[in-house]
């Protein structure tokens, strides 16, 4: 299994090296981008693909991550704060009065190194911290006839690292603006968690719960846009 993400790592770099090569060749033909050094923020879709022992319990996750990044030196070091939020799964209960969702949050803090100040730049990045896992349960019309207002059926903090590394292409002349298209590993160790399967619903507004218990490790890929202050 390590062989193949591995693999798939050493690939994926290859193409965004190959992809930031043509794109950089292509964007400086079409005009001159002022570059620009200073803290960097972004927001970005996510969608992963769990890895090994998870992926029989949850098929795919999705959700959005938020990052603040803040230079150290002129020469592309920086420190990057990332914060994520991803969805695995959800349920209606109870004629729909009641809804489940499951969700992992993440927090980060490492080194990012961005190369180049052009159009099309390359970063990666390092950064460990810690995930939460939690299935909660909501009332979903607010009325309050079982009690649950957010209630969490089962919950675990694991601790947490990611690598990776992606593609800026900067919208705009000032350089201030920049798609950001990328990948990364995130391991997560063994956690305790819940998915659709798991959570049956006893008829009276009340759960059994069977916690799955595995790795929790992702390959995860993202869509956004980066703002450079």
């Amino acid at each position: 299994m390590f062989r193949v993400l591995r693999g798939t790592a050493i690939w994926t770099v290859l193409l965004v090296a190959g992809l930031a090569s043509a794109s950089q060749a292509q964007w400086r033909g079409l005009r001159e981008v002022e570059p620009s050094v200073g803290p960097q923020a972004g927001v970005n879709l996510m969608f992963g693909i769990p890895q090994g022992q998870f992926r029989q319990f949850v098929k795919s996750v999705g959700g959005f991550d938020g990052f603040l990044t803040v230079p150290v030196t002129r020469s592309g070091l920086g420190v990057r704060l990332e914060g994520s939020m991803l969805f695995h799964g959800g349920n209606c209960y109870s004629g729909c009065a009641l809804e489940t969702t499951s969700y992992i949050g993440t927090l980060r803090a490492g080194p990012q190194v961005t190369l180049g100040t052009g159009a099309v730049r390359l970063y990666g990045l390092a950064t460990a911290g810690f995930s939460y896992f939690s299935t909660d349960v909501n009332d979903r019309y607010g009325c309050g006839c079982y009690g649950y207002d957010g209630t969490t059926l089962q919950d675990d903090f694991t601790g947490s690292w990611e690598a990776g590394g992606g593609i800026l292409m900067t919208v705009g002349r000032r350089g201030r603006v920049a798609l950001d298209l990328g990948a990364r590993y995130q391991d997560n160790g063994r956690a305790t968690y819940l998915n659709n399967s798991s959570v049956q619903s006893n008829g009276d507004g009340t759960f059994t719960v069977t916690p799955i218990r595995t790795s929790a490790n992702l390959v995860l890929y993202h869509l956004g846009v980066s703002f450079t202050f």
